[in-house]
């Protein structure tokens, strides 16, 4: 929904949640005032998404370029081989749409927190995918361009979240599985999309494969499981010796070769909402919803 009228003072105040005179004495630069540093780039973000003008030192835009370049970031861990995968395929979608459309698309492997000293540089827009809160929040800090998460549960609206809806796919998987089945996964680095993850089966059981990699696979065995990630069911479907087995992919249909339900993953589908979503912050036009399940 875009904003018809221009943004005032008072709505930057209302949405930030600090009074007109912390707004006020942001944007004029002031620097002799008692205003937290978290405020402050709080009280930025909200101007420049709302399209309020903001002290041209805060802004990352470097007015020499012709078109918009977006940051793609991610985490890529050794013990999470299936999530690794997910996360290629859907930086290559997300690459292969923005350059369709004339955009320019850096991608950023995120490591450590250690890495943000100063953000980057001519960004018009950010990405995030599967990030742990703590970089996530360091790194949104030094930015006040429009952010979307992937495969992450951020408790602010100022960033739009897209993540995999775990409740339909798990519900299609009763269908073939009955009630009781473990779900099988990699843990995810976001600590919040990895809570809602879990949530979603009865507790104990969700069994993260770094841990099942450590300990062996004997408590599957004989089981019904329910595995996120094509490449993991194929592990699972050689060594753990299940009763039955589920995959959730994003694939149309598994590799023949192992016999297992397919519950189809949309990730295309996630990647055609992302790229819409971060082309309509970027024209200021502004969704009410800020979270979508796909």
């Amino acid at each position: 929904m875009a904003n018809e009228k221009k943004a005032t003072v008072r709505d930057i105040a209302a949405k930030a949640g600090v009074s007109v005179a912390t707004v006020s004495y942001v944007l004029n630069d002031k620097k002799d005032t008692k205003i937290s540093d978290a405020t402050r780039k709080k009280v930025l973000q909200v101007a420049n998404l709302l399209n309020y003008s903001i002290p041209e030192k805060y802004k990352n835009i470097d007015a020499r370029k012709s078109t918009y370049t977006i940051g793609v970031m991610y985490q890529l861990k050794a013990d999470t081989p299936s999530r690794n995968m997910e996360i290629m395929t859907l930086i290559n979608l997300l690459a292969e749409r923005f350059i369709r459309i004339g955009f320019n698309c850096q991608l950023i492997p995120i490591e450590s927190e250690t890495e943000y000293n100063k953000p980057v540089q001519g960004l018009d827009g950010i990405i995030a995918i599967d990030l742990e809160s703590s970089i996530f929040k360091q790194m949104s800090g030094h930015y006040f361009i429009p952010i979307l998460c992937l495969d992450m549960i951020i408790n602010d609206f100022l960033f739009y979240q897209i993540h995999t809806d775990m409740e339909i796919l798990v519900s299609q998987a009763k269908e073939h599985l009955g009630d009781d089945f473990y779900l099988v996964t990699d843990k995810y680095n976001n600590e919040g999309y990895r809570n809602y993850i879990s949530s979603v089966v009865p507790d104990e059981k969700t069994i993260y494969f770094s841990d099942l990699e450590r300990e062996g696979f004997s408590k599957l065995k004989g089981k019904k499981a329910l595995v996120f990630g094509s490449h993991l069911g194929m592990i699972l479907m050689q060594y753990a010796n299940c009763k039955e087995i589920a995959i959730i992919s994003s694939s149309d249909a598994p590799n023949s070769y192992f016999k297992a339900k397919n519950i189809h993953h949309d990730i295309e589908r996630k990647a055609n909402l992302a790229m819409n979503i971060m082309m309509n912050a970027l024209e200021k036009k502004f969704d009410v919803k800020h979270e979508y399940k796909v």
